[in-house]
């Protein structure tokens, strides 16, 4: 089933979502393993070079997945959750999709404010910004805070799925990932 259910999350719908979710990931796990190498050598500009290629695909995907979500209404929450949870889960939702948006866009914006190019695999992305060398810096700040908004949203995320699970008991999980089997 490519399309959601009443019940379910289709699959298209299920992979921009891991897809995305593994987009994420790796852009954090890159720029964090960033640190370990030493500035100017060949394995810290390759883990740049990831981190920079995971973001760039999280933006890419973004766009695919709000076309599908905006013609496959999401499946129902059983039981339906209280109007405040539901509120927070949009404003959740959105504010993740903002940030898969906005944190992509400073980061080719920053480094072409640095005067550097910027590619996607191979492919040169148009260029968005002339070299400003007095903004770069600020708009790196500003993505390096909102990536740290980015992790911790996504962690509030990935703990809420949880939470409904095994405390509230509803299916906010399994309607994304199927029946939970557990063996006795």
């Amino acid at each position: 089933m490519l399309r959601n259910t009443s019940q379910r999350y289709g699959a298209v719908s299920r992979a921009l979502h891991w897809l995305g979710a593994l987009g994420v990931i790796a852009a954090l796990i890159f720029i964090e393993a960033k640190g370990i190498f030493p500035k100017g050598t060949p394995l810290r500009d390759s883990v740049k070079y990831a981190h920079i290629q995971a973001g760039l695909l999280v933006l890419l995907l973004l766009f695919p997945r709000l076309i599908w979500r905006a013609g496959n209404p999401s499946p129902a929450i059983t039981p339906q959750p209280g109007r405040l949870a539901a509120l927070a889960a949009k404003a959740g939702h959105w504010s993740l999709y903002a940030l898969m948006l906005a944190l992509p866009l400073l980061g080719i914006a920053f480094i072409q404010a640095a005067g550097k190019n910027i590619d996607f695999f191979g492919f040169p992305l148009p260029l968005l910004l002339p070299p400003m060398p007095d903004i770069s810096h600020d708009l790196k700040e500003a993505h390096e805070w909102l990536g740290n908004a980015l992790m911790w949203l996504a962690i509030l995320h990935a703990a809420a799925a949880l939470w409904h699970h095994f405390i509230v008991k509803d299916n906010t999980l399994t309607r994304l990932i199927g029946p939970l089997r557990v063996s006795k």
